[in-house]
Formats: structure tokens, sequence, C-alpha cells
């Protein structure tokens, strides 16, 4: 059962999170029916979501068991077969269309961006570097979409931008620490790792964690309700991010966040903080 657990990733689930943002930015996430069709929302991303991380592990059998992390997962271990691994991303897609039936024809839409965006980035556009980037942090960008046009709020271009900036934030570090981590083994286990340097990465991460504090101050600033106060804890979290990428650390933005005290802490004060201001 824990390999089946793996294989979903749900503690990947948090990502999905970023469908509630339009409605807890807009003030109405204690509206009964509207945090309903949020939570709809939610998990048609999260079994979507599921459905291709099977399939990219699928695709990546052979290089995860080059990894000295990946090698562990239940496809690469062989805890699971590749036919066992097809019916289940078979079945989470069925819910996800399941739950995407009652949001409308423009989040089912949503979702199939999402879809082909994701099957095509596990094919062939992660081998182009920095697009390769560009297209995961795109999938972030859906997630705020598709909460929007489910509860019919319409995403503010500070949300947009700043979730964007954020995401290739996380990802050029992601990139970074892969390349701490695997060393001259980078190559075999992404081919795209080739094409970085720890230099260009390093002033990735200086002008997209800058450039996503600045715009988030700008917001706090306009919006007013002393949310300007936000910021400091919001600070805080992107330069202890940056101080852990630079030690080596950052590969999985999740395990880092549960990981690291100090940056849990900040995201908890800086959506408290938000709350607080709006509600």
């Amino acid at each position: 059962m824990r390999s089946w657990v793996k294989l979903i990733r749900i503690k990947h689930w948090v990502k999905n999170l970023l469908v509630f943002a339009p409605v807890f930015f807009a003030g109405k996430i204690l509206e009964k029916q509207i945090f309903l069709l949020s939570l709809w929302a939610f998990f048609s991303f999260c079994f979507c979501a599921s459905s291709l991380y099977i399939v990219n592990d699928i695709l990546d059998l052979h290089a995860d068991r080059n990894h000295p992390i990946k090698k562990n997962r239940p496809l690469a271990r062989g805890d699971i077969s590749v036919f066992q691994a097809i019916i289940l991303a078979v079945i989470c897609l069925i819910v996800v269309f399941c739950f995407s039936y009652n949001l409308g024809r423009d989040f089912f839409i949503v979702i199939g961006i999402y879809i082909l965006l994701n099957i095509s980035y596990s094919v062939f556009l992660k081998r182009i570097p920095l697009l390769e980037i560009f297209i995961v942090s795109f999938g972030y960008l859906l997630r705020i979409t598709g909460g929007g046009i489910a509860t019919k709020i319409t995403v503010s271009s500070w949300l947009f931008m700043g979730t964007f900036l954020i995401s290739l934030l996380i990802f050029f570090g992601k990139r970074r620490a892969e390349i701490v981590l695997l060393k001259e083994q980078a190559q075999k286990h992404r081919a795209v790792l080739s094409d970085y340097d720890l230099e260009y990465l390093n002033l990735c991460l200086v002008t997209t964690g800058a450039s996503s504090l600045v715009m988030y101050v700008i917001y706090a600033v306009e919006k007013g309700n002393h949310l300007i106060y936000t910021a400091i804890p919001a600070a805080y979290g992107i330069l202890r991010y940056l101080k852990l990428v630079l030690v080596g650390k950052g590969g999985d933005p999740i395990e880092t966040l549960i990981k690291d005290h100090h940056l849990w802490m900040a995201v908890v004060l800086f959506l408290a903080g938000i709350a607080l201001a709006i509600y």
C-alpha cells in the first residue's frame, strides 16, 4: 500500500492548494458554495497530477534508476509493474473527468491544457533548456486559473505574476540542487542539466527572488489593510529558501518546506498575516 501512495505522490498534492488562492485573496474562502467549488477544483488537479506523475515515472524509468534518490521510487525499484501503474493512471484520469464535469467547460479546457502540457513536457519539452522551467512554472499558473474559473473569480495580475516568479525561483533552485547532488552523473539523469551552470542559475535565483518580493511589496502597498507587514515573513521565506539552495538543498521543494522549520514558519506567518488583513 505504501508503494501505491508513493507512486501517486500524495504529499505533492499540497501544490494544488494554489487553486484556493483566487478565493483566498478575494476574501471569499469562507463562503460555503465557493469553497466547495474550489475543493472540487483542488481534487481535480490532485488526481490529474497523480496520473501525470505516473506517466512521467514510466517515461523516466531508466533515468530514475541512475538517480541516488529517485531510484527508490516504486516503479524504479520494481515494487509496482508498468502495467499496474498504467491502470492506476487511467483510474485517476477517470476520477478527474468526474470532478471536472461539474465545474463547467472552461475548467475542463484548463485541465485538458494541463494534461497536454505535462505530457509534452515528459516526452520532449523537458530536453529544451530554460523553456522546460517555464513550462513547469506555467503549470502552476494553470492551477490558479482553474481555481478562478471554477469559482468565477477573476485572478488578479499581481497574483498571476507573483505565482509565476515564485515558481521560477523554485525550479531554478531545483535544477541547481540537482547539479550539486549528482555532479558528473547529472547529465545521465536529466540531459538538460548539461546546459546549465551554477553561475547562471545563481543569477536566475537572485533575479526571480528579488522580482517576486518587489512585486508582492508593491501589491501589499497598493491594497493597504496592513498587508505590508506580511512582506516581512515573505522576505524571510525567500531569503531562507535561497540560503538552503546555495548549500545544496532544494532538490525537492516539498521536502525542503517540510523539513526546514524556518521556511514553513515563514509560510504560516505569511498566510496568517494575509488572513488577518483580509478577513
